[in-house]
């Protein structure tokens, strides 16, 4: 399936798939179609089993610039009250990052220019922040008559803490490549030309490793963000029960040092 703002690119035998957000001119601003567009990818992700990490950046000069505020509201149909009735429910802000947030493999945003709004909610979403010098954040909520959606209320003051988390969300400042790098808003900061090889090499590293053992990882980390320590511990007990179900990749784990070489794993 093609969206029209999403490009979906899978590397069957690196098991990446790599998800650029496709309206430069807007600098990928989200509209409502794009929105629906990534629930559904957010679902292919998620059951595809050849998928093992995913990459997510944007086309242009700009990562997301959140909501498309210029969109032109949708015209009445028959299907508009059924869709209003689930937007109420929930943002669709929310939703997104219900859905991103999900997702159980691993997840590498390439933070291309400007992550503002949903924007950044989404690269908040993401595992690992990869940026160069044009990445920069900013919140835009407040100025929006919003408070925090799309999960930064959650994420944000894990990431960086709880006093810059409200400097950011209050202030609603924007934060530069370096600030970013330094509280922890990136993980890695490189040079433009140097931000899709890094995030790049980052997920084939990932790959190279079991990727049960890769997914209860994520899982168990996540977890751990919700609960008390000794629920964490029990999750990763389970968690490594789990992994050892994928009876292949254990046992080709032992041979594979065993013989001194390169393992060859295969998800199960």
């Amino acid at each position: 399936m093609e969206y029209e703002h999403l490009v979906y690119e899978v590397d069957e035998e690196a098991h990446i798939a790599t998800v650029t957000l496709n309206k430069p001119e807007r600098l990928n601003a989200i509209a409502r179609q794009d929105h629906l567009d990534i629930l559904d990818l957010c679902g292919r992700i998620h059951e595809d089993n050849e998928v093992w990490v995913v990459i997510w950046t944007g086309a242009g000069r700009g990562f997301c610039a959140g909501a498309d505020v210029q969109q032109a509201r949708p015209a009445e149909t028959e299907e508009t009250p059924v869709l209003r009735e689930l937007l109420d429910e929930q943002s669709w802000i929310s939703r997104q990052g219900n859905a991103l947030y999900g997702i159980d493999k691993p997840m590498i945003a390439a933070v291309n220019g400007v992550a503002a709004g949903a924007g950044f909610s989404l690269a908040l979403c993401c595992d690992i922040r990869v940026g160069c010098e044009s990445s920069r954040f900013v919140s835009v909520y407040q100025e929006r008559n919003l408070p925090p959606e799309g999960g930064m209320s959650f994420l944000l003051s894990r990431i960086v803490g709880v006093g810059r988390a409200l400097d950011l969300s209050l202030t609603s400042r924007r934060v530069e490549a370096e600030e970013a790098y330094r509280i922890g808003l990136l993980d890695r900061l490189v040079a433009a030309d140097q931000l899709m090889p890094t995030a790049r090499a980052i997920a084939e590293r990932i790959c190279e490793l079991p990727p049960s053992a890769v997914r209860m990882t994520k899982r168990a980390v996540l977890r751990g963000l919700e609960t008390g320590f000794k629920e964490a511990a029990y999750y990763e007990t389970r968690a490594s029960a789990l992994t050892r179900r994928a009876t292949h990749d254990v046992e080709e784990s032992r041979r594979a040092f065993a013989e001194k070489r390169k393992p060859k794993y295969l998800g199960r």
